[in-house]
């Protein structure tokens, strides 16, 4: 979990032995890192980011990290307004689709909202580039 959906990872792990936030006693991304510092963490771990920012896929610097340690991202997009219970709740309701893609080997990136998760493209660079 990213650190701007904390409250989220604070409450999945107090229930599930598979999840870890900055912080975490078993992650050793501190609080307050850089997205460019804990990116080839999660990458490299095989974790699979839950995040609001969905930035990271346009930024240059994250977007190389994101590709390079083959980061795999479930982007809540529809989520900055909403209540940290809705979701909660959106992720639980939608976990059973979130689980398996842990297997699949990264790069890749998902799009979780109420309606559902569906797979993101990464936006091509200037130079067309992936």
């Amino acid at each position: 979990m990213d650190e701007n959906t904390l409250p989220l990872g604070k409450a999945l792990a107090a229930v599930r032995s598979d999840v870890v936030h900055p912080g975490h006693r078993r992650c050793p991304v501190r609080m307050g890192a850089l997205d460019v510092e804990w990116l080839p963490y999660a990458g490299d771990a095989g974790l699979v980011l839950i995040t609001r920012d969905i930035r990271i896929r346009h930024r240059p610097a994250e977007k190389r990290l994101f590709l390079l340690h083959g980061v795999k991202g479930i982007f809540l997009t529809k989520g900055g307004s909403m209540p940290r219970w809705d979701m909660l709740c959106m992720i639980v309701q939608h976990w059973n689709r979130i689980e398996p893609l842990a297997e699949v080997t990264g790069p890749w990136s998902y799009s979780l909202t109420r309606a559902g998760i569906r797979e993101l493209k990464l936006p091509a660079s200037r130079d067309g580039s992936r």
